[in-house]
């Protein structure tokens, strides 16, 4: 994926208001199912995760993808996992956004990502998983909010 691809990409899919979010955290987003191509929304993960930038969501960081007046974020979740693309338009004065993460954080949080999916690939590509091997993957693929296969990179 490049620039050209990543704004092709947020043009051409459906993104949805968080009702549930409307007064404390605005926000809209989109699910995977909703790209119809698997490959297609991983790349543009993939993307934002290695051009974003660090920032806190109160105690925890993620990486958000600055583009156009707006950040997308996901929570973390193995590629494979991740189902929702959240949007925003950048707003870097809101309360949430301290403590600003120290230098290095970024690298450090996209490196453990980046393991884990090297990890999770690995497992995904044996033929005759053992019982251990299928449920160390139930629990990376797991996509339910708030899942304990989340990495932030916060001091828990």
């Amino acid at each position: 994926m490049d620039l050209k691809k990543a704004r092709e990409f947020i043009k051409n899919i459906k993104w949805v208001f968080a009702k549930s979010y409307s007064k404390t955290f605005p926000h809209e987003y989109t699910t995977r199912d909703r790209t119809n191509d698997d490959m297609l929304f991983e790349s543009f993960i993939y993307y934002a995760r290695e051009n974003s930038t660090i920032k806190s969501f109160f105690s925890k960081q993620y990486l958000y993808y600055e583009l156009d007046g707006y950040e997308y974020w996901e929570m973390g979740r193995p590629v494979k996992a991740v189902q929702v693309l959240n949007k925003a338009p950048i707003d870097d004065n809101k309360h949430y956004r301290y403590p600003v993460p120290p230098n290095g954080s970024k690298e450090m949080l996209l490196n453990k990502l980046k393991e884990r999916d090297l990890y999770v690939q690995t497992l995904l590509d044996i033929k005759d998983k053992t019982e251990k091997q299928r449920g160390i993957l139930k629990f990376f693929l797991n996509s339910e909010r708030k899942s304990p296969n989340i990495i932030d990179h916060s001091n828990k």
